[in-house]
């Protein structure tokens, strides 16, 4: 039963396209991420990488264990994944929005927003969040489970581009460099990530950036200041250039090494053409006519106040959800019996480099063969 026109709209906008369905390395889950590892310790990611094959997928690994199809292409999963249904007696319904369900001593009754009803011993929701509700995203699992007694930890958006104060932007939109950002949540170290950042009119994006909303968007929802700081050491080639999630520390602390990296400079360069050639010129221009220890400090921690974050309609997934309390790890089937919950609906997120994806199709895994048997 899907609420859209078509299966797999989201799924196919994933990766830019292509569709980034698992990851190989160390999984990084959050909100209940307790529950999602033993999820992953049922259905480990060597299971959901076998059951992909199994429908034909050729996967590859790139950098930071992104595996994606072969083709490079996210209709090849959708493909692999819906081809099977056809001929096998499944029912696919479009365009049908469950509305109400309701236990009965024979399992399941589900009412459709279109006045239809259906029945079922076994029912398994795998609708989703509210993040992206241009490819389908919505709060109707919730709004289906909250009635039933299921708790809902509050959604906020994730992995979505943080915004700033404007001015400090004026003239960098456009630009990207190698940094690393860190998140201040009332004056204190909250959160951090390097990669490519790229400047927006109205904040910063990139994945780095993206990888700090949800600490961003919870601090925001508690009423703390939320300051970000930025550090460009790693274009400068002064620190290591990962691209990678960070432990949190104070900012800053590259500062004297960017400043003797200036002075060496200073050498052979007159003072106005010490960034020349090392940081665009258009981030060089706006430090210029600074001191060596003001630029410095500007290199190694130069501060923009959080905002926002830029929403559900810009969001990949939902910090929040059902919470599982009641589910079983081992068959997601919920503390109702014959009632099974899947995927991203549940207080679990994970990081970008298909870590979602992997937990969603693990939980679908897992609840399609219990259900089944």
């Amino acid at each position: 039963m899907e609420k859209n026109s078509k299966l797999g709209k989201k799924l196919l906008a994933t990766g830019n396209g292509r569709c980034n369905i698992m990851n190989a390395e160390e999984p990084v889950y959050f909100g209940e991420k307790e529950f999602a590892h033993q999820v992953l310790s049922y259905c480990p990611p060597d299971s959901v990488q076998a059951f992909l094959e199994g429908l034909g997928l050729v996967l590859r690994t790139e950098e930071g264990g992104r595996m994606y199809p072969a083709g490079n292409r996210g209709d090849m999963v959708l493909d692999a994944l819906t081809t099977p249904l056809f001929g096998s007696g499944v029912q696919v319904l479009l365009d049908t929005q469950a509305e109400k369900l309701e236990q009965r001593a024979e399992g399941w009754r589900v009412e459709t927003t279109d006045g239809r009803s259906f029945s079922a011993p076994s029912l398994i929701l795998a609708g989703g969040s509210c993040a992206a509700p241009k490819l389908g995203g919505t709060d109707s699992m919730y709004q289906l489970l909250t009635p039933l007694g299921f708790e809902l930890a509050r959604p906020l958006p994730a992995l979505c581009a943080l915004e700033t104060q404007r001015k400090p932007l004026q003239g960098l939109s456009g630009l990207r460099l190698l940094a690393r950002l860190t998140l201040l949540a009332q004056g204190e170290p909250a959160d951090a990530a390097q990669g490519e950042m790229l400047f927006g009119e109205t904040g910063v994006s990139g994945v780095c950036a993206m990888q700090l909303a949800r600490t961003a968007a919870q601090a925001l929802d508690k009423g703390q200041e939320v300051v970000l700081s930025v550090d460009v050491t790693p274009t400068l080639g002064l620190r290591d250039t990962a691209m990678e999630r960070k432990p949190p520390e104070k900012p800053g602390q590259m500062a004297e090494t960017a400043r003797q990296w200036l002075l060496k400079r200073s050498g052979f360069l007159p003072d106005n053409r010490l960034l020349q050639g090392a940081l665009p010129k258009p981030l060089a221009d706006r430090l210029q006519g600074l001191s060596i220890e003001e630029t410095a400090r500007n290199l190694a921690d130069w501060r923009l106040q959080v905002t926002g974050v830029r929403g559900f309609d810009h969001a990949q997934v939902a910090a929040g959800g059902i919470s599982p309390r009641g589910v079983n790890p081992q068959t997601m089937e919920s503390a109702l019996p014959g009632l099974y919950l899947c995927g991203e609906l549940l207080d679990v997120d994970g990081d970008t480099g298909g870590h979602n994806l992997m937990f969603a199709l693990a939980t679908g895994i897992l609840a399609g063969e219990s259900a089944a048997g």
